[in-house]
């Protein structure tokens, strides 16, 4: 669905009428989507599960500038790919590490991280490691998650 109005209103967002209402500074558009319904299940549950414990790793602000360039150097290498935000870059590292490593993102602390030395304490080993795509210029990024 398409929604238009004459005079944008960059802030407008929100819920009304059963919809979703979000600028996107990138696109330069409003996006509006339905609500969306979540049924109960294991699914929600942990997924649930899994963002409460990456949120409580607390990483630092020198690391999330890190992941924000990151994005914006992808998302200009691979404009398909539709990763807009350092989070989802986040997301998408520690979803590689779980496949890579086996790894319980439910669960995974801080501690664990750093006596595992695991790829995903800087964004270059990860990069290193197969964890993200290869972007030009990725060297630079070597600073520590805390």
């Amino acid at each position: 669905m398409k929604v238009s109005f004459t005079n944008l209103i960059k802030a407008y967002s929100g819920k009304c009428d059963g919809l979703v209402y979000m600028y996107n500074r990138r696109l330069n558009k409003i996006i509006a989507r339905r609500m969306p319904v979540f049924k109960p299940h294991a699914g929600n549950v942990r997924m649930g599960q899994v963002a409460k414990n990456l949120a409580a790793l607390e990483i630092c602000e020198a690391y999330r500038t890190d992941l924000r360039l990151y994005t914006e150097m992808f998302r200009m290498a691979y404009p398909e790919a539709g990763c807009y935000t350092w989070m989802n870059t986040f997301s998408k590292l520690m979803w590689a590490l779980q496949r890579a490593f086996g790894l319980d993102l439910g669960s995974i602390t801080r501690n664990e991280i750093e006596t595992q030395e695991l790829p995903c304490m800087t964004l270059k080993t990860a990069v290193e490691a197969g964890l993200l795509p290869i972007v030009k210029g990725y060297e630079r990024f070597g600073s520590r998650m805390w």
